[in-house]
């Protein structure tokens, strides 16, 4: 007997292994999802990393034993796990059809640590290939007809991913953390994962990111969509159920306004703070009978959140704490019990300043039975208030109708009055941007002499340029007559605005008579009335960056821009000029 394998047997024996849990997070407000449970060796003397106990276990046919031994020790400290919460048990595929299995996984098994099938999630490793696909169907079917949910580990890890996806139709997934490592300085891993992204959110499975190891990791993570994550950046193992630190979930919440700037085509919701109202809030430590009874006093009361040192930390509707009141036994259970012991910490949570077509699209990714239910509003980590799903919805048909209205009609482009709310949003804010106005040179002259409908024409042939040669997101709006404006989310917009007057100039001639582009002008009469000539349309293009200068109002911009365009007007020719 080799030496590795008489260290397995005497683990084994002493059964010396001790649980560990890494939380799986929430990447968009940084809560605790679940933990993995994972094993380490509690005896010092017993040398041997965990990844060769494994192997050495599955050389001489012990896989069994010491898979067992792993998930009773996680079940038995499950009892300090917070109720909600998920446990992420690793299992062989090979073995989860085993009768054997599934008698540990009984109703009576799991009361015994207080546990539900709700709160178990069978990790199926990808590593392994299943040897009995039929029999492996089978039983994904019956735990999840028993209500476990099924996440498929290690996916990108090996060749048979999807076919085990296809077949588990599992409840989540976990991207293997090769995939994630780096992940900021890879295009064919972002392509991959934002694929992966969008399928779990068609298929309704959720994506887990696994192995974090880097601020730039994370943050690259949330901006492809990611919705839930794990590594040693977020939490270690831990013998305890900890929950991430206050300032990784802080992290995780700027990064996801970040995200949004960067996908959001408009700024022009309002935040989620403006329409929050106080809403109803009691001590952790008060009694649930004795809200129990204030609710029954006040009809008006149909939620409320439990708030500990100005925080939000758990949530509950006026109907689930009567259900809990409910029953043969809920009365005597439950009246003696502190609040915090029944509301969940499940709950959805956003900044203040988060605009509410964001907060609608997170409230709308719920599962049903929290679906309309309200969303907790924090500001600066600390509770503020709540917000119905009837003002959100409200708030985002108003916005829609506010920006057909106030949308020009030629060219549908957004107006002026959501022009001035995103520049004034860019100009206040302090993320990169440049604002950039075009004005087409000649242009009366033009529509005087080649008459209106020619002159709309070219404003939407500008229109069309300034939309193809859009590539990142950039926001496009009509001023009024010739008058149209981009505003960029970074500072280089010299590309842009080339690329612009370059296809401007080959596609306006289209618009001319032959006769006109061969001599080079058109003739036409000046603002006093009087014949002159006038060049072929072009461009005069004035941008400001943030890249070198801030400003504290809008007039200082307004000022500084003006006085760029009129540089600019007087130019020969297409020119843009962008400080």
């Amino acid at each position: 007997m080799d030496n590795k394998h008489q260290l397995l047997d005497r683990i084994l024996e002493g059964r010396y292994l001790t649980p560990v849990f890494q939380p799986i997070v929430s990447l968009v407000d940084g809560k605790t999802y679940g933990y993995e449970a994972l094993s380490r060796i509690s005896e010092k003397e017993l040398e041997m990393n965990i990844e060769e106990l494994f192997q050495t276990a599955f050389k001489h046919n012990k896989s069994w034993e010491l898979e067992t031994l792993c998930r009773g020790k996680a079940l038995e400290q499950s009892v300090y796990m917070e109720r909600g919460k998920k446990l992420f048990l690793n299992v062989n595929c090979n073995i989860i059809y085993d009768n054997t299995f599934r008698e540990g996984f009984t109703k009576a098994y799991l009361q015994k640590f207080g546990l539900n099938s709700n709160d178990i999630i069978f990790e199926i490793t990808e590593r392994v290939s299943i040897l009995d696909t039929h029999a492996f169907t089978s039983a994904v079917e019956h735990y999840q007809k028993q209500n476990y949910g099924i996440a498929i580990d290690d996916v990108g890890a090996g060749y048979s991913g999807l076919n085990i996806i296809a077949s588990a139709k599992p409840d989540l997934i976990k991207l293997d953390m090769n995939m994630i490592r780096d992940v900021h300085k890879d295009e064919t891993k972002q392509m991959l994962i934002r694929a992966l992204s969008e399928f779990g959110k068609n298929a309704g499975i959720l994506v887990i990111a696994e192995g974090i190891e880097t601020e730039a990791e994370l943050d690259t993570l949330i901006g492809l969509g990611i919705g839930y994550g794990q590594g040693f950046f977020l939490g270690q193992p831990d013998q305890d159920f900890k929950d991430i630190s206050k300032e990784k979930a802080d992290l995780i919440k700027s990064f996801q306004a970040k995200s949004y700037i960067r996908k959001s085509k408009t700024s022009i919701y309002p935040m989620a703070g403006y329409l929050s109202r106080s809403g109803h809030t009691f001590s952790p430590y008060e009694k649930a009978l004795k809200i129990y009874e204030t609710l029954q006093n006040d009809p008006s009361i149909t939620e409320f959140t439990v708030t500990d040192r100005g925080a939000a930390i758990g949530f509950m509707t006026r109907t689930s704490l009567i259900e809990k009141f409910g029953g043969r036994y809920g009365f005597s259970l439950n009246s003696k019990k502190s609040i915090q012991q029944l509301t969940s910490r499940n709950f959805l949570s956003v900044n203040y300043d988060m605009p509410v077509n964001q907060v609608s699209k997170l409230a709308m990714q719920r599962q049903y039975e929290q679906l309309y239910n309200p969303i907790v509003v924090e500001k600066e980590g600390n509770y503020w208030g709540i917000v119905t799903i009837k003002d959100l919805l409200e708030a985002c048909t108003k916005v829609e109708v506010d920006t057909a209205m106030h949308s020009n009609p030629l060219t549908g482009l957004p107006g002026n009055l959501l022009i001035d709310q995103e520049i004034l949003y860019r100009v206040l804010g302090d993320a990169p941007y440049c604002i950039i106005y075009f004005d087409i040179d000649n242009f009366k002259s033009y529509n005087d002499a080649y008459s209106f409908q020619s002159g709309d024409m070219m404003l939407m042939l500008l229109a069309d340029t300034l939309n193809k040669a859009a590539v990142k997101n950039e926001f496009i709006g009509h001023i009024g007559g010739d008058d149209f404006i981009v505003i960029c989310d970074y500072h280089e917009a010299e590309k842009y605005c080339e690329k612009v007057i370059d296809h401007f100039s080959q596609r306006v001639p289209s618009l001319y008579h032959k006769d006109d582009i061969d001599r080079g002008y058109i003739i036409s009469k000046n603002r006093r009335g009087l014949t002159e000539e006038f060049p072929i349309a072009s461009l005069s293009v004035a941008g400001i960056s943030n890249r070198t200068r801030t400003y504290q109002n809008i007039d200082s911009f307004s000022a500084d821009i003006a006085e760029l365009k009129k540089k600019c007007k007087k130019q020969t020719g297409s020119y843009y000029e962008i400080v």
